[in-house]
Parts: structure tokens; C-alpha cells; sequence
């Protein structure tokens, strides 16, 4: 499997803002494919996407940040993803291979604890394909009405944090003719050894 990332992770050269949020889920392929608008029901809690669940300043050491306060109602988020821009990642390379699409969600992110007078942070959704939807996951058939879709910012080049990678990577072939001919040198040997200890 491979995978193409459409992504850059905002930094704190943007516009002051609550702390950054980040999610993974995963809808069938023909959904990314044919630009589906999502629905997509948000947590309370996600994983800080400064450090990745690991704990820093954003977040307050604690790995995660809040979306909304303890007692407020539930949010979903609505997504339609560009045709145009989810061909051309799936495009990119062998047919076999996976694909993930990441977008940025201004001011859907953490909320700014410290300074309650600045937006929310920004919420990066990785939607790769799978066999189901995620759980709270919904394809709508067309964006709501009168509400309008929030419009991704699908943005191209650096890859996202390892947490939105999925799980399984390829093994990269070989890139160089020196490193093809080493690895054809090693298969005949191994190929020689196998076939001497077949003999004895």
C-alpha cells in the first residue's frame, strides 16, 4: 500500500488561535473519488496536533485538547471534498496504492483556554479510504441547506504527523541503479547458497 498526502500542518506563524486538533477517519474510496459531502460527528477530546499526543505548551502538557466545554451540546463538522483535487491525489500513483486526503477546518479545533476572546484552532481531518465508514461518519447527498459546507483547505506537499499515517508502509524499492544491482548481486547469492545446500 501507499499513500499520498494532501497536507501541511499550520504553525505558530499563523494568526493567534486556540490549540490545533487532529483526527482520522476513514470512507470508502469511491466517496473521496466522486467529492462526497461529509458529516462527521467531532468528540469532545481530540489529540493535539502540535505534539501529536505526546504534551506541550498548546495543550498543556496533556495531549489532547477540548472542542467544545463538558455540558455543551454535541458538533458535527460538514465537508465537501474538491473532485478535482481528490482525482489528481489519486492520480498520483499506482492504481493498487491507498490514499489520504488531509484538510484544515479553520476555527473548529481546541478551544483557547487562556485567551476565551481568540477563535478556536484550526482541525486537521485526515480521510483516507476503507472498507466503511468510520463511526459518525455520514455521506450526505447534497451539502445542507441553508447552512453551506465548510470548504476544506486541502493543501499539498509535507506529509502529517505518523498518528494520520495508516498503520501498514511499503517497502521502498530500490532508487538507484547502484542499489538495483547490489540487490540483484544479493538474490543471486542467496540464490547460489540455496541451491549448493539443496545438492549436499
Amino acid at each position: 500500500m501507499g499513500t499520498t498526502i494532501l497536507g501541511r500542518i499550520t504553525g505558530a506563524i499563523d494568526c493567534p488561535r486556540g490549540p490545533d486538533a487532529q483526527m482520522s477517519v476513514s470512507v470508502p474510496e469511491d466517496w473521496i473519488v466522486s467529492g462526497a459531502t461529509l458529516q462527521i460527528a467531532l468528540p469532545r477530546n481530540l489529540t493535539c496536533a502540535t505534539c501529536h499526543g505526546g504534551g506541550c505548551d498548546r495543550c498543556e502538557r496533556s495531549g489532547a485538547v477540548s472542542l467544545r466545554e463538558r455540558r455543551a451540546e454535541p458538533e458535527t463538522v460538514e465537508v465537501t471534498l474538491p473532485r478535482d483535487a481528490a482525482r489528481a491525489s489519486l492520480a498520483a500513483a499506482a492504481s493498487a496504492a491507498v490514499r489520504s486526503v488531509v484538510v484544515r477546518i479553520p476555527e473548529r479545533g481546541g478551544m483557547p483556554e487562556a485567551t476565551p476572546e481568540l477563535p478556536r484552532g484550526h482541525l486537521l481531518v485526515s480521510i483516507r479510504p476503507g472498507p466503511e465508514p468510520s463511526r459518525g461518519v455520514s455521506r450526505l447527498k447534497t451539502p445542507s441547506v441553508p447552512a453551506p459546507p465548510i470548504k476544506p483547505e486541502i493543501l499539498e506537499g509535507v506529509e502529517p504527523p505518523p498518528e494520520l499515517l495508516p498503520s501498514a508502509r511499503p517497502v521502498p524499492p530500490p532508487t538507484s541503479l547502484s542499489q538495483s544491482i547490489a540487490y540483484v548481486a544479493l538474490s543471486l547469492v542467496v540464490a547460489a547458497i540455496v541451491a549448493w545446500l539443496l545438492r549436499r
